[in-house]
């Protein structure tokens, strides 16, 4: 999916939810925490890709990955609120190797490691006594540490085969786009429970891999770019609010 489609698609659903009758939690500060399972979609361009170099062709596959941590939700008024936090990043591949001189194609796995501190604006529509609908949309800093490389080895005859991955992030930090949707049902005993989808999409590829396949040290080399772009499934618990907290938040007003 084109980068401007993801803008639209998020301002859209803002200007939607904006124009109907929210209700968020003013001046209440909330904890929780999520795991999102990372799927793949290539009509959201997170689906594989492949190159290839002579005779070597090379399949990067996107499998199932993860992204969890903690959310802090500010209520900033009656309308709207803001959420941040910190979660880790895991991207899980699969590499498949398809050369003449193979028997059967060779699959070398690999992951890479980042963290997001997200940073949104979202806004609610009241459905029910405890069943809310909400959008919300913004950036996420992401960090990379380290760069990452594996290889497999195997024989055939007096042939030896080796493959190898290398993938070097380009920044330690960048920024991405986030747009979010989903629904909440809280209770006023057990807390919020919350599920929803995300689509996190960089601004720039996150790294470069370097894929190399020797047939008895004769190198061939292909090198492509990692765009990081994933599609979410989100599960969210936001723990119950402290009661004095909100007899206090009352009588204020």
């Amino acid at each position: 999916m084109d980068f401007r489609i993801g803008i639209k698609i998020s301002l859209f659903l803002v200007v939607l939810l904006s124009a109907l009758t929210a209700v968020a939690q003013e001046n209440v500060t909330t904890l929780g925490i999520q795991i999102k399972p990372i799927i793949t979609s290539k009509f959201f361009g997170t689906g594989e890709i492949t190159t290839s170099s002579e005779d070597l062709s090379v399949t990067n596959k996107p499998n199932l990955g993860v992204t969890m941590g903690m959310v802090i939700r500010r209520g900033l008024n009656k309308n709207w609120s803001f959420e941040t936090g910190i979660n880790l990043v895991q991207r899980n591949y699969t590499l498949t190797f398809d050369h003449p001189i193979l028997e059967e194609k060779q699959e070398l796995d690999f992951r890479f490691i980042g963290y997001e501190i997200p940073l949104q604006g979202m806004i609610y529509v009241r459905l029910g006594d405890q069943l809310y609908m909400n959008a919300s949309g913004g950036v996420s800093i992401d960090l990379y540490p380290t760069d990452v490389q594996s290889q497999v080895s195997s024989r055939r005859d007096t042939l030896r085969f080796d493959f190898f991955q290398r993938t070097f992030k380009n920044s330690w930090v960048q920024v991405a786009l986030l747009a979010n949707y989903g629904f909440e049902y809280r209770t006023k005993e057990d807390g919020y429970f919350y599920f929803g989808a995300s689509f996190h999409r960089p601004f720039a590829d996150i790294a470069q891999t370097a894929v190399q396949f020797d047939i008895n040290t004769n190198p061939t080399r292909i090198n492509y770019a990692l765009s990081g772009s994933y599609l979410t499934l989100d599960f969210r618990y936001f723990f119950h609010e402290d009661p004095d907290r909100k007899r206090m938040l009352k009588n204020k007003k």
